[in-house]
């Protein structure tokens, strides 16, 4: 009994301060909010992070034509397709051609189906023509001719390399004057 006596200040302080400690503690956990985790990446999805714009076909071929960087590439878009006029020189002689097709949308890819294929206007078959354009021209990086069918596929990886932005062609309507795109992961 001498001993509580004694130290009952110090029993009596111990217990004010758990006393103390454990209001304060009550305190902060009634007014302390929850915050609920939110995993964004599960709400939103890349059309709604995608900005989409349509451009007309003058914009198309203009963007092309000032971006390719072959002098002797030259292309023209309007409501019957798209029209590439080639000029190369081949030993010393320029040699005058030109491709025309329908462009689609395929995945990542602008597929173009040729329907006119003219090589300095010799009259051969369309398939040896094709033939011909194919094992001939160089072209850049990103667009290739088909080697099973008479088609250009341009990736769209490309726009990125040429106009610095990552752009998806989604529909193209050259019939009705408009292309279709959307600028993914701008933000």
């Amino acid at each position: 009994m001498n001993f509580l006596k004694n130290h009952i200040w110090q029993i009596l302080f111990c217990i004010l301060l758990a006393f103390n400690i454990l209001v304060i503690l009550l305190i902060i956990s009634f007014t302390n909010p929850s915050y609920e985790t939110v995993n964004y990446d599960d709400k939103t999805s890349k059309e709604e992070q995608a900005l989409p714009f349509i451009l007309p076909n003058t914009t198309i071929e203009t963007l092309i034509n000032d971006n390719l960087p072959y002098e002797e590439f030259k292309v023209s878009v309007n409501e019957e397709g798209v029209r590439v006029n080639i000029e190369q020189t081949v030993l010393g002689i320029k040699v005058k051609s030109s491709v025309q097709g329908k462009p689609v949308v395929d995945g990542d890819n602008i597929i173009i189906p040729l329907s006119d294929l003219n090589l300095a206007n010799l009259p051969l078959s369309e398939d040896t023509l094709y033939t011909a354009l194919r094992t001939f021209t160089d072209l850049p990086e990103g667009i290739t001719m088909k080697e099973n069918e008479k088609a250009i596929v341009i990736e769209s990886g490309l726009f990125e390399q040429y106009f610095g932005i990552g752009l998806q062609v989604d529909k193209i309507d050259y019939e009705n004057n408009a292309w279709y795109f959307s600028i993914n992961n701008i933000f």
